[in-house]
């Protein structure tokens, strides 16, 4: 493991970034972003708009919330003849809606979407607008090299991310050093403490297994801990090759099983969703949260409390032992963004909104200046940040390899279904490791 920094430069940071997320075209010829200008009616009189903005961050006082809400306010300051209504609801309710919305053409303004499979579907539907990205190349966005992968279908983009997400265990570490726990470095270790917490009465690592996302992306966690590489899953998912012919799909699967057979989550993980189980954690009843980066917040949310904030870490993904993955190798992506509705009844003043929203001196300084997130986009250090932020950032400097998606994305909304359903089944121990991968591969072969 490299040594780890106690400073860090914006310069570092871009260039390992560069290195380890491919690139997605030229970076020249954009202005600075100006103030943006209101519109007008052909009398000259100021026309009024009311812009519809649907979220997924439902919570506007604190994280990620607040730095959107933030964002809003600053363009209604600069534009009072623009209202943004915000509707925002928790993560399922959120994907459930808008497949509504998609279904039934609501001209919303803008909305979160989620990228890879998600966004295919609201790609096919017509439901979402194409994006020039030559818009957004240069100062003005200064967007990360390769994050625009997910958003991408066909050679064209439609849509932007707001975050570079990447998965990281979140622990407490007065639960660790009062109960003389050692911080895992292996699975090993975090297997050894977690039976440790259970003994204690506490619970290990805290899992929104009922979402299941989450539970696939510690499957390709292990699997990338064991195989040291970060493409045949995703090759697979696109039916280019058999997840059954690769050993270390089945060997990660039954070492997945394993650790929930010995208890490595809480007990109620499979009926628990993504709030529940921060919940369980920031109230100090679990040791670990498995997430993502996206969470950097809650070292500065002074709604969780003091003792909590004050003894909250952030480690990588243990590695395997004899296993070819290293403990820099990062399960990356651009998970979230935002997206331009097509039957959208305001589309100039909502393209005005967003271009303004995505510019590199507002979502990204707002999420980063905050401690919401980290950026996908380039961002100047303020010498304020946590000490999470910093771990965060150091996280991602070290970097050595990224996956640029999760498993479940990497394909069609069909495939995520199945997969994650399979995953479900592999976790409760109602499938076998084998099992599990001829699900998936009929699940790669619908097209």
């Amino acid at each position: 493991m490299m040594k780890k920094k106690t400073a860090f430069s914006l310069m570092a940071l871009t260039v390992a970034l560069t290195t380890v997320l491919s690139a997605c075209g030229s970076n020249d010829g954009a202005s600075k972003p100006g103030n943006t200008p209101s519109n007008t009616n052909t009398s000259g009189e100021t026309k009024q708009v009311t812009l519809r903005f649907f979220s997924n961050l439902p919570d506007r006082k604190s994280g990620q919330g607040l730095a959107e809400q933030t964002v809003i306010d600053n363009y209604v300051k600069e534009n009072p003849n623009v209202k943004i209504d915000v509707e925002a609801l928790a993560e399922e309710p959120f994907k459930n809606k808008l497949k509504a919305y998609m279904a039934s053409n609501e001209p919303i303004d803008i909305t979160m979407v989620h990228n890879g499979a998600e966004l295919d579907t609201l790609v096919a539907a017509g439901y979402v607008t194409e994006l020039n990205p030559k818009d957004y190349e240069g100062e003005k966005y200064n967007f990360l090299p390769g994050v625009f992968t997910g958003f991408t279908f066909n050679d064209k983009i439609y849509g932007l991310p707001r975050n570079s997400d990447y998965s990281v265990i979140y622990y407490n570490k007065a639960l660790f050093q009062d109960n003389g726990i050692k911080v895992p470095t292996t699975v090993d270790e975090l297997m050894a403490a977690a039976k440790a917490f259970q003994e204690k009465k506490i619970e290990p690592i805290s899992m929104n297994g009922k979402d299941l996302w989450n539970i696939g992306a510690m499957f390709q966690n292990l699997h990338q801990r064991l195989s040291g590489e970060q493409t045949s899953l995703k090759e697979a998912a696109k039916g280019q090759r058999k997840f059954a012919d690769d050993p270390y799909v089945i060997e990660a699967a039954a070492l997945l099983q394993q650790m929930v057979k010995d208890g490595i989550y809480n007990k109620a993980y499979m009926t628990m969703d993504y709030g529940a189980s921060q919940n369980l954690f920031t109230q100090g009843k679990a040791a670990m949260w498995y997430m993502g980066s996206w969470e950097a917040g809650m070292a500065s949310n002074e709604s969780l409390p003091q003792s909590f904030r004050d003894n909250l870490g952030v480690i990588r993904f243990p590695v395997v032992n004899d296993g070819k993955g290293g403990i820099n190798d990062l399960i990356a992506w651009n998970g979230g963004g935002y997206s331009l509705v097509e039957a959208s009844k305001n589309k100039e003043e909502a393209k005005k909104f967003f271009d303004f929203m995505m510019s590199a001196d507002q979502w990204a300084k707002v999420a980063w200046d905050t401690g919401a997130a980290v950026p996908a986009q380039k961002y100047e250090l303020t010498g304020k940040e946590t000490e999470v932020q910093k771990e965060l950032a150091n996280i991602l400097l070290e970097a050595t390899s990224t996956t640029g998606i999760l498993l479940i994305d990497a394909s069609t909304a069909s495939f995520k279904d199945a997969a994650q359903t399979a995953l479900g089944k592999l976790a409760i121990g109602n499938i076998t490791p084998e099992e599990f991968a001829a699900e998936l591969d009929k699940a790669a072969s619908k097209k």
